[in-house]
């Protein structure tokens, strides 16, 4: 659909010869953005992969389980907290069911949700990977400019954004074309939207679902749009969600070229993570978990985060091999397909007592900002007890039963 616009346009603007060439360059510069492999499909849904109600579905082991302590199974998940906002964008009261595909062969405008992008359609995409640190420069003249009254974001700060982003927001654009970025949490996390606005000075935070009792912290006003895909334009560290944020430019690029205003020139790079900033403690507060299970014998803890697409497990990989290095530990952990049920589903993993417990080189360096952290903290007094080699494994796995039930009455506590 949005190609025949795209002609149609040419044809309207074969008199502005600027117009013309400019309209020329940019589908000659982004066709793989604007067509799709299959059917020339156009996306209109820019939904976190992982925050949409049906892979919530897919991956429940993670978001679901997680929010209880479980002993008929022997998995007893500290973390109900953990992950409640990994689940909140499954309720946003149908606002998008309209952010889909269009297939341009179809009248009845036959709509795919982003689920059923495959693995060849992300292939489409090139871009290069960068190991370079985040580069603001553009963001922070934009901002200046925008918001000469106003304090900058400090670098510390969106460091920790973009990887919270990235783990729990949202980009979407419905038919009447109102672009927007959200991030929706549960009511625990109500302070941390506060600070992203706080921070940032743009956007708002509303109430989102009584039945959920989750908030949405939402930007609508398209000069704060603007200043947010400078800030993630070749920024991102997902493939997935380099792509998505391909496809919601070249839609914005469409609006600005019918309205005689310059377009925003899509910076094909993702940017490998990297142990000496605020990517990974910002991403973990959206996607990381913290759990305990119990084993017949004694107690187990883990640190896993999940990502769906096989262009987000090389992420996976290269985070684990990052904490490899720092804990000087090559057998540290492993990614593993998430289930036999989820296909597609990868989940980085580090399960070993040691391991969990040398996460600290990291966290305490660049801590985690969300509910999560208290969530952490208490994971690790559980770990520093349970590795208390100066008390007897039954001493400790006592205090450690007792520890695990004030963690569960505090997760009740903020249910």
């Amino acid at each position: 659909m949005c190609f025949l616009v795209l002609l149609l346009t040419m044809m309207v603007m074969k008199n502005n010869n600027n117009n013309y060439n400019i309209l020329i360059n940019m589908l000659n510069n982004n066709y793989n953005i604007l067509m799709m492999k299959s059917n020339n499909l156009l996306l209109f849904n820019n939904n976190n992969n992982n925050n949409n109600n049906n892979n919530n579905n897919n991956i429940s082991n993670k978001n679901n389980n997680n929010n209880i302590i479980n002993n008929n199974n022997n998995n007893e998940m500290m973390n109900k907290d953990n992950n409640n906002n990994n689940n909140e964008m499954m309720n946003k009261d149908n606002d998008y069911n309209n952010n889909m595909f269009y297939n341009n062969n179809n009248n009845n405008k036959s709509r795919k949700s982003l689920l059923d992008l495959t693995n060849n359609d992300i292939s489409m995409y090139n871009y290069e990977w960068d190991k370079t640190e985040f580069n603001f420069d553009k963001f922070y003249k934009e901002y200046k400019y925008n918001k000469p009254n106003d304090k900058l974001p400090s670098k510390e700060f969106l460091e920790w954004f973009l990887g919270f982003f990235e783990a729990d927001g949202c980009m979407t654009i419905p038919k009447n074309l109102n672009y927007s970025m959200i991030i929706t949490s549960h009511k625990k996390d109500l302070f941390l939207l506060n600070y992203i606005k706080d921070n940032l000075l743009m956007g708002n935070v509303v109430k989102n679902s009584n039945k959920l009792d989750n908030y949405r912290w939402q930007v609508y006003k398209q000069q704060d749009i603007k200043l947010l895909i400078h800030l993630f334009n070749g920024n991102t560290v997902l493939p997935v969600r380099y792509v998505k944020l391909s496809m919601f430019i070249s839609n914005i690029n469409m609006k600005l070229l019918k309205n005689n205003e310059p377009i925003i020139n899509i910076i094909n790079k993702c940017k490998l993570p990297r142990l000496d900033n605020s990517w990974l403690s910002g991403f973990t507060d959206g996607e990381g978990c913290f759990s305990i299970g119990k084993t017949q014998s004694f107690y187990r803890v883990i640190y896993n985060i999940n990502q769906k697409y096989i262009a987000n497990k090389y992420i996976l990989d290269y985070i684990l091999n990052l904490l490899r290095e720092l804990m000087n530990n090559n057998n540290l952990g492993g990614v593993y397909m998430h289930s036999s049920k989820t296909k597609n589903v990868y989940e980085m993993r580090i399960s070993s007592m040691e391991g969990c417990s040398k996460l600290r080189l990291y966290f305490d360096k660049y801590p985690l900002r969300s509910y999560k952290f208290l969530v952490y903290k208490n994971w690790l007094k559980f770990i520093d007890m349970a590795m208390n080699k100066s008390l007897s494994k039954d001493i400790r796995k006592n205090k450690l039963m007792i520890m695990l039930n004030n963690i569960r009455n505090i997760s009740k506590m903020n249910k």
